[in-house]
């Protein structure tokens, strides 16, 4: 397989799912970075530059493209109808059956589960849909609360990135988390 299968929604919990972002969904995502600016700009590699609607029009543009060429893409996390943040697949890499996968929430948002769960259904998603091998989450070493998602996600620590990503005005250290498709033990791939 060399593209991502269809991704319509993924139902995450009663009240709470995931789907493909459209340019219909600028308004709402746009709406939540000014509202989360400090939060976001704080940890996120891509919410800096994202300044008008105009941008995130692009931004999801860019991952429509993505998700069509089988690269990668980025759902919107919705609770309850309202626009709660997103989880994304940044890349993909099919030679070697791998992805980088990430999540972002607003703060009226954190503390619900909705990271975990989300990346949950991703992972399991890539995993048994995609048929990958190896998903990678990177995470700010700073930020406890994400890599805890990580963790509590079964991905394994390791090993630190120095200065790998410009977060809004600085260069930060990236903790690399990794976890390994375990039905691969199964088909006979090596781990």
């Amino acid at each position: 397989m060399t593209t991502i299968p269809e991704l319509a929604e993924l139902a995450i919990r009663p009240g709470v799912i995931a789907r493909p972002l459209t340019l219909s969904d600028a308004p709402a995502m746009h709406a939540l970075i000014v509202e989360n600016r400090a939060h976001l700009d704080r940890w996120l590699r891509w919410s800096g530059p994202l300044l008008s609607e105009d941008d995130v029009s692009g931004f999801i543009a860019m991952f429509e493209d993505k998700q069509r060429e089988g690269k990668g893409f980025h759902l919107g996390i919705w609770m309850d109808g309202a626009f709660a943040g997103g989880v994304v697949c940044w890349r993909t890499d099919w030679q070697n059956r791998n992805a980088e996968i990430g999540y972002w929430l607003g703060r009226n948002f954190l503390k619900r589960g909705l990271a975990t769960e989300a990346s949950l259904a991703v992972t399991s998603f890539l995993f048994d849909n995609a048929r990958l091998h190896r998903l990678e989450m990177q995470c700010g070493v700073e930020n406890r609360a994400s890599r805890a998602v990580a963790e509590r996600c079964g991905f394994v620590e390791e090993g630190i990135r120095r200065d790998s990503h410009w977060i809004t005005n600085r260069f930060v250290d990236h903790v690399v988390y990794a976890r390994l498709n375990p039905a691969d033990a199964q088909r006979g791939y090596p781990d």
